[in-house]
């Protein structure tokens, strides 16, 4: 079935290939996703009668599911980058950016579309951060709520899972509705008929997604169960309900939501109840353990698809889900109940005060814990511990099968120590060092010493994210915008997202050109640096050697030029970064800079970036490019390749050795790369 599924998307895409998106029907499958006022769907595309497959559509408007459209924009293929491939694993063939709608046919809705409209127009989502969360919660919307800052606080705290619906959702609506079943004559086998049913229609309401659906299947297997005299078992009941999901649509084992939802539900079942002994032994209430090892159990389990995919570790979910769990809990209970008396009009009002009271409250928490320092690390997705750790639990319950208490607290103490003792060292002790990072056709460059640690431009995107986690950046003192070409800012916000970020240095007057998701950042200030200013990193001095005059930070030409020097115990180091600064610049500095050991080529290693006169005032013992694989600029060019190698120098480049760190040492510097 799987190679069937494999053979029918190959000649889907093909087949999409040869049309034009005008060509096309498109019909839309749930919520969006929201970015920055565009919407992106899940899409069916037909052509004609036969559905060609799924797609990713993006337009600028909002579009209800089951909505059959069509559109004039261009199709193609997803990058081959994570998000591409992550859509290309979940069945999407192809990208679809609409240029103009053409029709919109919304047709009627079917009885649980029509009511969860109803509810969401009622609810509001887009208009209060409390009110998005009533949507998630009950509506399984949590398109709103992500798009707003406090989306990301559930990402921190590690409680995002408390909004998508799945089994502990199922439970307390299934509660609810069983009270009000058992008041009624029925008999105990038409009573569970109908609680499955009612569950069934609850996550086809909520957008059966595939964690909703595997807890549905698994609560009617249960009942199922019991109906028949059987002994309930939580395992069988979850893989008959994979098998089934994989028989039915193979991609599904590509879909991060059933990933996460299976391998937590696992890892609850085998080793919750050891986790709870283990806590209990260790004096911890045992309700408290009881919270305490189904959060521990399931982010453990996870960590191979979660860090992977997000790079990020919450510290404080176990204590954020002690406490946020049990609000969200009581938010669904009671907007179960008290959201759907909204659509009367005379209760529409005060239906919602107390779900926004219990979702104000939660905000609140989500709010308090996301601000710890330290709440969430950054964590490299080749980490083996991330691969190590899932398993430990499996081989602690085989091997010691009844923990005490001494020992657990003697071994705890020595995990955090071991922990600990690679983030002081890269945060307080890191040995200075310059590195030109790997972030495709781009620039980045991390200069750190000790405890102080600046970044050289952000490149264009996420991607610096990922090089900073590489090289163990927990924070930055400092961030140099050399002039704002995107592939030198665009990773900017993402930076200010995931680290604490003290200051932005700019040149003279190119503050004014900032883009506006760099101002206004709170706790970030923003410097403008001049002709021969200097800033101090650690032992490191950064001299600022052009522009000459105040810029806008708009052109190449504008770019901040940096003379990095160390000289410290015997060592020393000087290093040339130019951002995208070329010859005609260049000349206009090099005899002051004089004599360096390394230049960080201009403008990617292009061809007016280096001549052989320029190298032989500046004798580079290397020159590093750094650039991005396959990029159509062709660079770096063999025309600054040649120049290095005649002036006898050594040249290296992101594209083959990634990222390129030198080290200051006794003798010269040096060279250690990413790959050899």
């Amino acid at each position: 079935m799987s190679a069937g599924w494999a053979i029918g998307a190959l000649r889907a895409s093909r087949a999409l290939d040869n049309r034009a998106a005008s060509s096309l029907e498109f019909v839309v499958c749930g919520d969006p996703s929201i970015n920055d006022g565009a919407y992106s769907y899940t899409c069916d595309a037909y052509a004609g009668e036969k559905r060609l497959g799924q797609v990713r559509l993006s337009c600028d408007r909002e579009l209800g599911a089951g909505s059959h459209v069509r559109a004039i924009g261009r199709i193609s293929r997803f990058e081959n980058d994570a998000y591409g491939r992550s859509r290309v694993l979940r069945g999407e063939l192809r990208k679809v950016k609409v240029v103009r709608l053409v029709s919109i046919d919304e047709g009627p809705p079917g009885p649980l579309s029509w009511l969860r409209n109803e509810l969401l127009a009622v609810i509001a989502p887009a208009t209060d951060p409390a009110r998005s969360l009533i949507a998630g919660v009950v509506c399984g919307r949590s398109s709103e709520l992500r798009a707003q800052p406090a989306g990301e606080w559930f990402s921190v705290t590690g409680t995002a899972h408390l909004i998508a619906v799945s089994g502990s959702h199922l439970a307390i609506v299934g509660f609810v509705i069983e009270s009000a079943l058992q008041k009624t004559r029925l008999s105990r086998g038409f009573q569970r008929g109908l609680l499955v049913l009612a569950l069934a229609a609850y996550a086809v309401f909520t957008g059966a997604s595939p964690s909703a659906v595997r807890a549905c299947c698994m609560v009617a297997a249960t009942l199922v169960a019991n109906g028949a005299g059987r002994r309930r078992h939580g395992l069988s009941a979850l893989f008959v309900t994979m098998a089934i999901f994989v028989l039915l649509r193979p991609t599904v084992l590509f879909e991060m939501g059933f990933q996460l939802s299976c391998a937590s539900v696992f890892a609850i079942l085998c080793f919750c109840p050891y986790a709870t002994y283990a806590l209990c032994e260790l004096s911890v209430p045992s309700g408290v353990a009881g919270i305490l090892s189904v959060t521990m159990c399931s982010q453990l389990a996870t960590l191979p698809v979660t860090i992977p995919a997000f790079g990020t570790f919450s510290l404080i979910a176990p204590l954020a889900n002690a406490v946020i769990g049990p609000v969200i809990s009581v938010l669904l209970a009671i907007s179960v109940v008290l959201v759907p008396c909204s659509l009367v009009p005379l209760l529409r009002h005060g239906a919602l005060v107390g779900p926004m009271i219990v979702a104000r409250c939660a905000l609140f928490f989500e709010q308090l814990f996301a601000a710890v320092p330290g709440a969430s690390v950054s964590v490299p997705p080749d980490a083996p511990l991330v691969y190590v750790v899932p398993f430990a639990l499996a081989v602690l319950l085989v091997w010691w099968p009844r923990p005490r208490a001494r020992p657990m607290a003697v071994g705890l103490l020595c995990l955090m120590l071991a922990a600990a003792v690679p983030y002081v060292y890269w945060d307080r002790c890191a040995l200075p060092s310059v590195t030109v990072l790997d972030v495709g056709q781009a620039d980045a460059i991390l200069v750190r010493q000790g405890s102080a640690v600046a970044l050289v431009d952000c490149g264009l995107d996420e991607r610096v994210v990922s090089a900073l986690v590489r090289n163990n950046v927990h924070h930055i003192d400092a961030v140099f915008v050399t002039h704002w070409d995107e592939d030198h800012w665009g990773g900017l916000p993402d930076v200010l997202d995931r680290f604490s970020v003290g200051t932005i240095a700019v040149a003279a007057d190119a503050l004014e050109g900032a883009p506006a998701e760099v101002l206004n950042r709170p706790g970030v200030t923003c410097r403008q640096v001049a002709l021969g200013d200097t800033v101090d990193i650690g032992a490191f001095r950064a001299r600022v050697m052009w522009p000459f005059d105040t810029v806008d930070g708009e052109g190449n030409e504008d770019s901040l030029v940096l003379l990095l020097s160390y000289a410290r115990e015997g060592k020393s180091l000087r290093m040339l970064l130019t951002g995208d600064a070329e010859l005609d610049q260049e000349r206009e500095f090099v005899q002051e800079v004089g004599d360096i050991d390394v230049l960080k080529l201009g403008h990617h290693g292009s061809k007016v970036s280096v001549d052989t006169e320029l190298l032989e005032t500046l004798k580079p013992e290397l020159s590093i490019a750094s650039a991005g694989e396959g990029n159509r600029y062709g660079h770096p060019s063999d025309a600054c390749i040649d120049a290095v190698r005649d002036a006898g120098g050594a040249f290296a480049c992101t594209i083959e050795q990634g990222d390129i760190t030198v080290s200051p040492t006794a003798t010269g510097f040096a060279m250690r790369c990413q790959r050899p």
